[in-house]
């Protein structure tokens, strides 16, 4: 899946997530008033410590209110508390709530910087440090980066950054009239102007994890929803 259909699926599912909660297709749970809800096996998927599994391929996505279980690889995962109204997909690489997108991965070593922020899906590789990763991001054309803030989240050290696209970046000429950010190849994000990311670079025991709250457009209490639900995060083993 090409890095503009990932951006069309986010954008699409971010918007009408309050507006999905409140249909469905069965006419009799029209008719009744009630809401729909997720699975049951979504519900009853519990590791020991309460944390829920997110819904399996194929199963439904709605997720009920709680803490989930995140896997990030074979060893490494985090758990968070999602509201109400929120969606699992691509296996944790997204978790869509009704105000944001949250994105996570494993920095590797294939993890960089657009090697054309405006034309092509081009990833040019950087490595191997947090302060690498971190420095190259702030030098990404087309972005307009804050100064790095030092950060502990969950348990990892790393640095905080709040990405926009830089205002004097002329995108009328760029594919879409959208950015490309970093990532990893196939993966990474393309975004309008209007785009905000919340990211934290971390060191997890000597791996790079990124996280990226984003919404594009954002409401004006978006980074605020991002941190409330980013701060509840705990990274753990994978089971």
């Amino acid at each position: 899946m090409s890095s503009r259909t990932i951006t069309a699926r986010v954008a699409v599912a971010a918007a009408l997530l309050p507006l999905v909660a409140g249909c469905s297709d069965d006419e009799g749970t029209k008719a009744s008033g009630s809401e729909p809800t997720p699975s049951a096996t979504a519900q009853e998927s519990l590791l020991p410590n309460g944390a829920r599994l997110l819904p399996a391929p194929g199963e439904d996505s709605s997720l009920v209110a709680g803490r989930y279980h995140v896997p990030l690889d074979e060893t490494l995962a985090f758990e968070i508390d999602l509201p109400a109204g929120s969606e699992g997909d691509s296996g944790g690489l997204y978790l869509m709530t009704p105000d944001f997108v949250l994105k996570s991965e494993v920095a590797t070593d294939r993890y960089g910087v657009a090697s054309d922020p405006c034309v092509g899906d081009g990833i040019t590789p950087v490595g191997p440090r947090v302060a690498d990763l971190v420095k190259a991001i702030r030098h990404q054309p087309g972005l307009k980066v804050s100064r790095p803030r030092p950060e502990t989240l969950g348990g990892a050290t790393g640095t905080y950054l709040r990405v926009r696209i830089d205002p004097a970046f002329d995108v009328s000429s760029c594919r879409d009239h959208q950015v490309n950010l970093p990532g990893i190849h196939g993966t990474n994000n393309n975004v309008t102007p209007a785009y905000v990311g919340e990211w934290w670079i971390l060191d997890t025991g000597g791996r790079r994890v990124v996280l990226q709250g984003m919404c594009d457009p954002c409401e004006a209490d978006a980074s605020d929803r991002v941190r409330e639900v980013v701060d509840t995060i705990t990274f753990t083993a994978a089971p």
